[in-house]
């Protein structure tokens, strides 16, 4: 088969998109074609029956980790004319990802595009000038992601929390729920010796992610008597409010701000960790909180989208959202409580390995197939009509 992979985000770009692409390509091009169109100045992956095509693309002014291209369709159109791919998977609804589908649709290529991100609610890293909070805003970039959305010949969403939602909002497309998966090879079971225990926070430090919620709350524990270190991975534009917070607390002997770690040091500072927390309110699926719990950790998480199918009572506890009272009372109990962080991220392991990365990408080869033979009886049907 072959495969055209059409994202605005890609390396050394590191986020759930990018590192979903690399992991799902990385198995699939060992028995398929794969050809990437992405950003200008974007890096090579190192993967086999692989080629690259590289659109122009700008620097976002608030977000320089992020490019976007204005499209021109003229140079997706002809390489795509010469590849003829089988397939055509778009990972973002933006300039790249509209070159992907109007060339994919006047070549009469099926377009399958995963929903990796819900928009609206991420918008707040850009600079409009506080119109993306605006209900005005919210409403016009979900009917905006609908009706590229519609435009596709199906959809994939990494879980089927987001399926759901997509649905209640009232998208009539084919949606299929593939996990992203997790490589339970490497990120195995280890088990935590008792010890002052120490949390961990992994993710892009942007608004949506609600990084300064986790923050209160371990200044809760503080204050309330309890021990522990935390350590924040990552980067973003919120890094620097989130220090100061930490400075403002007296918090910085307690609180470890680590930046960016590579994907292949992740697993040492999982197994560095005992629980793992994550307030973000857009996770569609949440890899990071199944690779942490594929490590044998317990959660504490919110309430929102995919986390609570991830997180029940075996494996950590779920707080309202916003809730930082609360969510400290978590982190206090599961600090104090050795035994049962132990019981809860022997369990967490086990549900993680249902989501093993090469079971779930058999499962996007077998929609990729799905998908193909739906999108020819549908042609074919057009033509005897």
């Amino acid at each position: 088969m072959k495969i055209a992979i059409f994202s605005d985000s890609f390396f050394p770009l590191v986020d759930g998109v990018t590192i979903s692409i690399k992991n799902n390509m990385e198995i699939l091009s060992k028995k398929n074609k794969i050809f990437f169109f992405v950003p200008s100045e974007t890096c090579k992956l190192i993967i086999p029956n692989s080629g690259y095509i590289r659109l122009k693309s700008f620097h976002i002014k608030s977000y320089k980790e992020y490019k976007l291209r204005i499209p021109s369709f003229v140079r997706a159109y002809k390489e795509l004319k010469k590849i003829r791919p089988d397939i055509v998977h778009i990972h973002s609804p933006f300039g790249i990802g509209w070159e992907g589908l109007i060339a994919a649709r006047k070549l009469k290529i099926p377009v399958i595009i995963t929903a990796h991100t819900v928009f609206p609610e991420v918008a707040s890293e850009l600079d409009l000038k506080g119109f993306q909070n605006s209900k005005t805003f919210q409403k016009l970039t979900w009917k905006y992601l609908f009706y590229f959305f519609n435009k596709c010949d199906a959809l994939i969403t990494p879980s089927e929390a987001m399926k759901k939602e997509l649905i209640f909002r009232g998208l009539k497309k084919q949606i299929y729920p593939v996990s992203n998966g997790i490589d339970a090879n490497k990120f195995t079971f280890s088990k935590r010796k008792k010890r002052k225990p120490t949390f961990i926070s992994t993710s892009r430090l942007v608004e949506s992610k609600h990084i300064d919620v986790l923050l209160r709350a371990f200044n809760i524990l503080k204050k309330e008597g309890s021990e522990g270190k935390f350590l924040i991975l990552g980067k973003g534009p919120e890094e620097k409010k989130l220090k100061e917070y930490a400075i403002k607390n007296n918090l910085l002997g307690d609180v470890q701000f680590k930046g960016f770690v590579n994907p292949e040091r992740m697993i040492g500072e999982y197994k560095k960790a005992d629980i793992f927390l994550t307030a973000s309110t857009i996770e569609t699926e949440g890899v990071t909180t199944l690779e942490a719990m594929s490590t044998g950790l317990p959660v504490v998480g919110v309430n929102s989208r995919a986390t609570p199918d991830l997180v029940d009572k075996k494996t950590g506890f779920i707080a309202p959202v916003g809730d930082e009272e609360k969510i400290a009372e978590y982190m206090i109990k599961l600090a104090k409580e050795y035994n049962l962080r132990q019981k809860m991220g022997k369990h967490a392991s086990k549900i993680a390995k249902n989501f093993e990365l090469k079971k779930m990408n058999k499962k996007l080869y077998e929609t990729y197939k799905k998908v193909i033979m739906d999108y020819k009886k549908k042609n074919n049907k057009n033509e005897v009509d």
